[in-house]
């Protein structure tokens, strides 16, 4: 199983008033330990991969650019949501980072 290592979301991402209560009250470290917790149960490895881009990045081609809105375009042809792109891309990520989340 892998994850993104998400260390300073809370100083690197956009605030609003919409959005800014949640992403502060969020634990991305209790979370995080949860899965780890119930993937070690289940004797499934957990490995964190770089975040960078991997919203950004077409799994086709490999060309860089940003989603409109919720969904994603690329001059490919490839098309998809921009969530979807992210776990794809962390999926098929070969950049690991380590086993170990830190706050």
């Amino acid at each position: 199983m892998k994850l993104e290592r998400l260390q300073n979301i809370r100083s690197t991402t956009r605030t609003s008033r919409k959005n800014n209560h949640s992403l502060h009250t969020w634990s991305f470290y209790r979370l995080a330990t949860f899965i780890e917790y119930k993937a070690k149960l289940a004797g499934i490895e957990v490995e964190y991969v770089d975040p960078a881009y991997t919203s950004q990045i077409c799994p086709i081609c490999g060309s860089v650019h940003h989603a409109k809105d919720r969904n994603y375009t690329c001059r490919c042809g490839f098309h998809t949501y921009r969530d979807l792109l992210g776990a794809i891309n962390i999926c098929n990520s070969t950049e690991y980072i380590g086993n170990r989340y830190t706050a």
